[in-house]
C-alpha cells in the first residue's frame, strides 16, 4: 500500500470529488481512478460510492479513514525523527472525553489551544462510556475510570478528589450529620453502582439509596434542588460550592480518592506531534494544581 494512494484516498474524502483530488496531487484523472481501484482491491472493500457528479465515503470507507490518516502521520513522524527534523503539530486529532468534564474544563480552553496550534483539527466526542482507544481509532482519550488495559499509556492530569455535599436548604431542614454513621438517617442521592462511601478513617458506609441515578451531572442538579446528600467530584461541584448552591458535608471526615483524570493513548503507536502538544497543553492547564482547587 503506497503512501500516494493513501493521500489520494484522504484527499478524495476531503474534496468529495476524484478530479479535484487528482489535481491537488498532480495526477491525471485516469491515473487517480486506477490508483483508487487498486487500493480498493487491496483493502478488500469499496471506499466510495460513485456518481457522475460526486463521490461519498461508504460505511467501510468512513471506518478506514482514521486509520489511513494515522498511518500517514506516523510515517511522517518517523521520517522526521530519523532525519532530525521536528514535525509540526498538524492533522486531525480524534479525542474523546467525559461529557461534563469536557464541557466544564476542556472545551472552554480549546480556543487557546487552537491559537497555538492552528494546523491541528479537532474531532471531539463527548461520552461517558469507557471507550477502546485502539478499536475506536481515537488518538487520545480523557477518562477518570480505573485503568486496566496494559496496551495503553496513561498520563495523569489531575487527582479526582471527591467530597460529600448538599444544599443549604436540605441541611436547614434535616440538619447536618456529625459523623459518617449518621448518614443512615439522611436522604442520599446515589450514583448507580456506587453506594459504598469510603472515608480516610477506614469507615465504609452503605449509603441509603433514597435516590439512584446513573448520571453525575444529574446528581449535582438533584443536590442543588435539596434532594439529599451525595458524593461529588470537586471538579464538578467547585463552582456550586463557591456560589453557595452547595456546601460540604462532614468536612472533617475526608473521602478516599481512588481515581484520577487520565490522558490515555495506545502504547503501540508512535506519539504524533498533534497528540503530544495536546497532552502538554492539558498538563499545563491542570498541573500542579487544577483550577477547581485553586
Amino acid at each position: 500500500m503506497d503512501t500516494l494512494s493513501l493521500r489520494l484516498f484522504l484527499r478524495i474524502a476531503e474534496r468529495g470529488a476524484l478530479s479535484a483530488a487528482a489535481r491537488d496531487l498532480s495526477l491525471s484523472p485516469a491515473s487517480a481512478s486506477a490508483r483508487l481501484v487498486k487500493l480498493e482491491d487491496l483493502v478488500g472493500f469499496r471506499l466510495f460510492n460513485r456518481t457522475t457528479r460526486a463521490v461519498s465515503l461508504t460505511t467501510d470507507g468512513a471506518a478506514f479513514l482514521p486509520y489511513a490518516q494515522h498511518a500517514l502521520e506516523t510515517l511522517e513522524s518517523g521520517l522526521s525523527s530519523v532525519s532530525g527534523k521536528e514535525a509540526g503539530a498538524k492533522g486531525v486529532l480524534r479525542m474523546t472525553l467525559p461529557g461534563s468534564f469536557g464541557r466544564m474544563h476542556v472545551i472552554p480552553r480549546l480556543a487557546d489551544f487552537h491559537a497555538r496550534y492552528p494546523l491541528v483539527q479537532l474531532d471531539l466526542r463527548l461520552s461517558d462510556e469507557v471507550l477502546d482507544v485502539v478499536e475506536g481509532a481515537y488518538d487520545l482519550i480523557i477518562r477518570n475510570a480505573p485503568l486496566s488495559d496494559s496496551s495503553i499509556i496513561a498520563r495523569k492530569l489531575a487527582a479526582d478528589k471527591r467530597v460529600l455535599c448538599a444544599s443549604p436548604a436540605y441541611l436547614a431542614e434535616h440538619g447536618a450529620p456529625a459523623t459518617p454513621d449518621e448518614l443512615i438517617n439522611h436522604h442520599c442521592v446515589v450514583l448507580a453502582g456506587n453506594n459504598k462511601w469510603k472515608f480516610e478513617n477506614g469507615q465504609v458506609i452503605n449509603a441509603p439509596r433514597s435516590f439512584v441515578i446513573n448520571d453525575g451531572e444529574a446528581v449535582r442538579l438533584l443536590l442543588e434542588s435539596g434532594m439529599g446528600i451525595s458524593i461529588k467530584s470537586l471538579w464538578n461541584a467547585s463552582e456550586s460550592l463557591k456560589a453557595g448552591r452547595l456546601v460540604k458535608v462532614l468536612p472533617d471526615f475526608p473521602l478516599v480518592t481512588e481515581s484520577s483524570i487520565w490522558a490515555l493513548y495506545p502504547s503501540n503507536r508512535i506519539i504524533a506531534p498533534k497528540v503530544r502538544v495536546m497532552i502538554d497543553f492539558l498538563l499545563d492547564q491542570f498541573q500542579p494544581v487544577p483550577p477547581w482547587e485553586r
